[in-house]
């Protein structure tokens, strides 16, 4: 194993960006950083971020869920995330949090419709919500059958490549993304196009949108034809 260092830091550094921003209620919130296909960082349970050193974070291995490094107990979500991981190497970081208007749209089981360009500019289609855990997935290996639902969502409707985060049933978010930083940076999108799209049925709530609109939106900044932004 290498040295966990730097990934102790940058999973410290964006966890305290998350509790000091207004996407997440007291300590309802937590960030992963993945260090290679076998092992991930993440925020150490109930913690006060002020008060405690990164150096401290609990290393988690991927498929064992075993902490190897670190003297803290991992998040109370750690089987959510190492579910999340599974999924693809290419997800390097992950962000849950208990923001206003996403855990509206849980707490409510709806998904996110695509209504507009600011949708579409992150993901290709609806914002998709987990299904309801029946009471013996709630009752045993509650986290992990989390990350199991979410899991669920891509062997049918849609891509990982086009849906950056999801919604969790009677929950909350979980974004996910390249960093622990690009992740986090998902999670304000997903709040972002939350209280856009609550705001806006508020106004009309019979909104039509061209799904030739959506997809051109999505496809110019995303994807291997993208045009956004400038060459590398």
């Amino acid at each position: 194993m290498s040295n966990f260092s730097n990934f102790k830091k940058d999973c410290h550094r964006v966890n305290l960006k998350l509790s000091r921003s207004k996407l997440q209620f007291q300590t309802f919130g937590n960030v992963s950083q993945r260090i290679d296909k076998d092992y991930y960082v993440i925020k150490p349970s109930g913690a006060n971020l002020e008060k405690i050193k990164f150096n401290k974070y609990p290393v988690v291995e991927i498929i064992t869920g075993k902490v190897v490094d670190g003297n803290l107990n991992p998040s109370t979500d750690t089987p959510t995330h190492s579910e999340i991981y599974k999924m693809s190497e290419k997800i390097k970081g992950i962000t849950h949090a208990h923001s206003k208007y996403a855990t509206a749209w849980s707490q409510s089981l709806r998904n996110i419709p695509a209504i507009g360009t600011t949708h579409a500019d992150y993901w290709a289609k609806s914002i998709p919500i987990t299904k309801k855990l029946s009471k013996n997935k709630i009752k045993k290996n509650y986290e992990k059958n989390i990350g199991i639902s979410i899991v669920e969502i891509f062997k049918k409707d849609f891509n990982l490549e086009d849906c950056p985060g999801v919604l969790v049933a009677n929950h909350a978010g979980f974004c996910w993304g390249s960093s622990a930083e690009q992740s986090f940076l998902n999670f304000e999108r997903l709040e972002f196009i939350a209280e856009l799209a609550y705001r806006s049925f508020m106004i009309n709530n019979d909104i039509s949108v061209s799904k030739h609109l959506i997809a051109k939106h999505f496809y110019r900044k995303n994807g291997k034809k993208s045009y956004y932004g400038q060459k590398k």
